[in-house]
């Protein structure tokens, strides 16, 4: 019993790597294809963090910051 028990956690313990990789592929698509909405793409709006911060500083602004994962399964 104690040996199926330590496969079974082996198992488990193992398979997490392979299932993000595979994840992160479809949320890499998922964010694209959000990205390339309408109201993101003409709305003016700067998906990158570092980038974003870089215009505000160079324009004398402040950052409006949403953060979300909506595209998440």
């Amino acid at each position: 019993m104690r040996t199926i028990t330590l496969a079974a956690i082996a198992g488990l313990l193992l398979a997490p790597p392979v299932l993000a990789q595979q994840d992160a592929a479809d949320l890499v698509a998922k964010k694209e294809a959000k990205l390339a909405k309408p109201f993101v793409k003409f709305g003016g709006w700067i998906a990158d963090y570092d980038a974003a911060r870089a215009k505000a500083k160079e324009e004398g602004k402040v950052l409006f910051v949403y953060f979300t994962r909506s595209y998440a399964p």
